[in-house]
């Protein structure tokens, strides 16, 4: 009875598995039946040497039929039905029945024509060769793939070409998620260094422009354009200004999803046109100084004069002098001044007393280039000394002191000008014409060096430069080239120059420069400037301009025409830009077009078209 009761319960245990695999199959047949995706379970088919070569179908649902287009597989092999299956298939159902781990690829299928996504697993334990296969066509997903990392490619040539930089920002976090190489040359930094938090893009803007900057691109999150400008100090310490076009990105529910951006270094830009007003500015203070002077001498004349004839003689006299000093500096290669009198002069002219400053050095004759750039230099100085330095206040001191020194061979001076006691201030946020006096044109004119700092005690300034004679001290360089984005000097309306190359021959670094950017921005390319005849002549021997801009009075010593009969010769047209007047030009070179300086950039421009 014992073992009639344990048989019992073995067949229904038995009769319990066989319902439940029952069930199992009838819900696996549910799913394969009814499933999208196509299935198929199929057997692989090895060659005598135990590789894999093909397979064969035991069973595929609707799906199949549905995703790949082929009908009645059950029962055939593959290269019946599928010929020129790529190999990479067979390949991995082989490494799934070896290994018994299921794997998953996106491939593209020659004999259906159709990209698939197929995950392969084999059916049974170690030693079957049986796999089930659920695959379905993602032809449409990897043909908007392609299409959109093409779309990517081209922005990317596109941003990669830009001289403008491009950026950017998640509209919600404001991270970067993306910048153009230009970045780095804009913002002299690498270009990963902006991506991510905002912060890292905020550090580089000046403090007193970050909260504008940072409100622009906040307009832009909410949906409105904005154009703005905002001043950034570099990795090396410079600074620049840059205009951001930012614009909001929308998807397709009509969300800012993104902002972007389009940044430009103006600095130059803004250079150009607020040196215009420096320019302008100085011209109004220096003849406002002139007719101080001259007034002055003319109410000091007056005092202890005999009689109006002994009034007469003083003051005419006094305005002579006033005049030789005035074409000494700016004309006679062979006069001079001393070291000590141009201090003296500057200085003791805006002192309170002699005390307030204290001159220690050799006595130094220097040349007349060098006197001229000096003065205006220790003028410069004198006049920020009253305005916000050592001189604006009775405790307040000036020491200036130089020394020579030998360097490549020849004899240099060495200046040093200190001021203490000076009120404290905040630091300039920009380089004002002194500066740029001091620190540009004395390396251009005297092929030195010359910087400017404020520290809490007031000015420092240190100057050197190589002592020569008075006509190899004029041969100076030609200022770095500016490149310019449009706009630089406005040239609005002025005839178009694109397509010739004018050399400029002009030894004043102001009139060089802005000659040359009037000339760039009416569409010319630019040779030069050349400061000498020497460069200029250098110049023409490997390049043929197709005119020329020429100043006669080159380096001093009144006007020359070796290069105008040089150009004559060649046949390349050129005009005279000069202060001199008509007289001084030779019966030879009397039809040239002269140029009076001053003169408007614009005509210039227009005179050279007409060449």
């Amino acid at each position: 009875m014992a073992d009639a009761r344990e048989l019992e319960r073995l067949l229904s245990d038995a009769r319990a598995e066989i319902d439940v695999l029952r069930q199992s199959e009838a819900k696996f047949r549910a799913a394969f039946e009814t499933m999208i995706e196509a299935c198929c379970v199929f057997d692989m088919i090895y060659d005598d040497f135990g590789r894999p070569v093909d397979w064969r179908i035991v069973e595929a649902n609707a799906g199949y039929e549905q995703q790949s287009g082929l009908k009645d597989v059950a029962g055939r092999l593959a290269s019946e039905f599928m010929p020129g299956t790529e190999p990479y298939w067979i390949e991995m159902f082989g490494r799934v029945v070896e290994t018994g781990v299921a794997e998953q690829i996106e491939k593209w299928h020659q004999p259906t024509g159709r990209w698939v996504h197929s995950s392969t697993a084999r059916v049974g334990g170690s030693g079957s060769r049986r796999l089930v296969s659920v695959f379905y066509d993602i032809t449409e997903r990897k043909r908007a793939e392609i299409a959109l990392r093409e779309s990517e490619n081209r922005f990317q040539q596109f941003a990669n070409a830009s001289s403008s930089g491009l950026w950017i920002r998640d509209a919600e976090t404001l991270r970067m998620e993306f910048v153009s190489p230009s970045i780095a040359t804009i913002y002299g930094t690498e270009p990963d260094a902006l991506l991510g938090d905002i912060k890292y893009w905020a550090a580089m803007v000046l403090p007193e422009d970050r909260e504008t900057a940072g409100h622009h691109i906040e307009q832009a999150c909410h949906g409105d354009p904005a154009i703005h400008e905002f001043r950034i100090r570099r990795d090396d310490g410079s600074f620049r200004w840059i205009r951001d076009t930012d614009f909001p990105l929308f998807d397709e529910n009509g969300n800012v999803q993104r902002v972007g951006g389009i940044a430009e270094d103006v600095t130059e830009t803004k250079m150009a046109v607020e040196h215009q007003g420096v320019l302008l500015h100085e011209l109004q203070h220096r003849v406002r100084n002139i007719m101080a002077v001259i007034r002055s001498i003319a109410v000091r004349s007056a005092d202890g004069a005999a009689d109006v004839e002994d009034y007469k003689t003083s003051l005419a006299g006094r305005l002579l002098a006033l005049a030789r000093v005035q074409t000494l500096l700016t004309r006679q290669a062979n006069a001079g001044g001393w070291m000590r009198d141009i201090l003296e002069s500057e200085i003791g002219a805006q002192a309170h007393s002699e005390n307030q400053y204290e001159l220690t050095g050799p006595d130094i004759m220097l040349s007349p280039k060098a006197v001229e750039v000096l003065t205006l230099a220790f003028h410069e100085l004198s006049t920020n000394a009253l305005k916000y330095g050592a001189l604006s206040v009775s405790r307040g001191k000036v020491t200036v002191t130089w020394t020579l020194f030998e360097k490549r061979e020849k004899t240099w001076i060495a200046i040093d000008w200190v001021e203490e006691g000076a009120p404290s201030r905040a630091p300039p946020t920009r380089r004002g014409f002194g500066s740029e006096l001091i620190e540009a044109r004395i390396p251009y004119e005297l092929r030195g060096t010359g910087k400017t700092t404020i520290e809490p005690e007031g000015a420092r300034c240190h100057i050197e430069f190589p002592l020569r004679e008075a006509e190899s001290i004029l041969e100076t360089d030609a200022p770095v080239p500016t490149r310019l984005y449009g706009g630089t000097v406005d040239m609005t309306g002025a005839p178009d120059l694109s397509g010739k190359t004018i050399l400029v021959v002009e030894d004043d670094y102001y009139v060089a420069s802005d000659t040359a950017a009037a000339l760039r921005g009416a569409g010319a390319i630019v040779l030069g400037p050349s400061p000498t005849a020497e460069d200029a002549a250098h110049l023409l021997e490997h390049e043929t301009p197709t005119s020329v801009v020429l100043d006669l009075n080159l380096g001093g010593g009144g006007p020359k025409f070796e290069i105008a009969h040089r150009l004559l010769e060649r046949g390349i047209p050129f005009v005279f830009l000069t202060g001199y007047d008509p007289d001084v030009i030779p019966d030879d070179l009397a039809n040239i077009k002269r140029l009076q300086k001053p003169i408007a950039l614009r005509e210039v421009v227009e005179a050279v078209s007409r060449l």
